[in-house]
């Protein structure tokens, strides 16, 4: 039997593009995916970056696909704002829908409220974690909607540990919950980062960093959610900073502050600002790399977590990181640190730049653990989603 399924996501994006390319090659699977934008399938501005990029890998092959007009505006539930989900999703004869939109768009409630006209059983999949405290009136009045919307639903492709104790929070039934793993295309990354000795004393002579040093490296938007101050703060405070280096990839509105508190400190031999660095390039960064933080604040996934383990890195993430519990294993492949406590991540810091056997060691379990985090996993996952549904009409 062959299973009409339409995916609605709200733009293009680069990890996603490699699943339902995987997910199509299924003979018993008949995929449409509706896109909500068409962000990221050509050049786009990042107001977070302050800059226009687009993605320098294939997208949009492989898959059936359309584009609905976005009327959206704005940020929140107006971003998104396609009258077309409707007659999309109604008129087609789908036997079940997933929205990779969560549901925090005007879009989504469209394309939900299409789903149950036309009695088409409806998922959904989303990052989400760590609930907020239900203590005043506006989040009371948030949780009530979220709980509405989760009884309409008739399961949940959850994308991690933590994203299914959200789903719990609100009252989704594990009964009707199907993994869906938040991966990227671990392959890619991981034979593009291997690289010879002679390629990574080139590139790390390029940005000025020498080979016996241990290079922490960030991966993300230099926006305050991220805290990557937080990370310089700590490096000033290591006891073994002559021995380490940090590199920062990607831009933002901090980077000029972050610039000036490394010219003040006297840090600038040790620290270095890559810039924006592009899909195909990226891996090689974390090549020359031997452990990998995210400072963030609050992270509801963290997809460069994936990246940095697909490439062979310890990682260093805060509590606050939505990864825990699932690739994120502590005192196996990661140390956590309370969020902001730059203290703590110094001696993270410290430790991984001394203990050159415990960093290998846990080099060695971040690609033990990612491989069997992947697409493979997630095409599982939504094939059972599907015979579930099939088991009930």
């Amino acid at each position: 039997m062959t299973h009409r399924l339409a995916i609605v996501a709200s733009h293009v994006i680069q990890y996603q593009d490699p699943f339902f390319r995987r997910l199509a090659k299924e003979a018993d699977i008949d995929l449409t995916v509706v896109y909500c934008s068409d962000a990221g399938a050509s050049s786009y501005h990042d107001a977070d970056m302050n800059t226009t990029l687009r993605w320098d890998i294939d997208l949009l092959q492989g898959y059936r696909h359309v584009t609905l007009r976005n009327f959206g505006f704005g940020s929140g539930y107006t971003r998104l704002i396609n009258p077309g989900i409707v007659p999309s999703i109604a008129l087609n004869d789908y036997d079940a829908v997933i929205f990779m939109t969560g549901w925090g768009s005007i879009s989504a409630l469209l394309g939900i409220v299409a789903c149950r006209m036309s009695q088409k059983p409806f998922f959904l999949y989303g990052d989400s974690s760590f609930p907020p405290a239900e203590t005043t009136l506006q989040a009371k009045i948030r949780a009530f909607f979220i709980r509405t919307i989760f009884r309409l639903a008739a399961g949940f492709m959850y994308s991690g540990v933590l994203n299914a104790e959200y789903y719990r929070h609100y009252g989704g039934s594990p009964d009707s919950f199907f993994l869906l793993p938040w991966a990227i295309d671990n392959d890619r990354f991981e034979e593009a980062s291997r690289l010879s000795e002679n390629q990574r004393r080139s590139m790390r002579r390029e940005y000025g960093i020498g080979n016996e040093s241990t290079v922490f490296v960030f991966s993300a938007k230099l926006v305050e959610r991220k805290d990557p101050m937080t990370l310089l703060r700590a490096f000033e405070r290591m006891n073994y900073r002559r021995d380490a280096a940090v590199l920062f990839l990607g831009d933002g509105e901090l980077r000029a502050r972050m610039q000036d508190f490394v010219r003040s400190r006297g840090l600038s031999e040790r620290v270095h600002f890559a810039g924006f660095v592009n899909q195909t390039d990226l891996p090689a960064h974390y090549g020359i790399s031997d452990v990998f933080i995210l400072p963030s604040l609050y992270e509801p996934r963290g997809a460069v977590v994936n990246e940095a383990m697909a490439c062979g890195l310890p990682v260093i993430v805060t509590d606050r990181c939505g990864s825990i519990g699932d690739i994120v294993q502590p005192g196996e492949n990661a140390l956590i640190f309370g969020a902001g406590d730059d203290a703590a991540l110094a001696s993270h810091m410290d430790l991984l730049t001394i203990n050159g056997s415990l960093r290998r060691r846990m080099a060695q379990r971040s690609r033990e653990i990612i491989r069997s985090w992947s697409y493979s996993t997630g095409v599982e996952g939504v094939k059972a989603m599907l015979e579930r549904v099939c088991q009930q009409q």
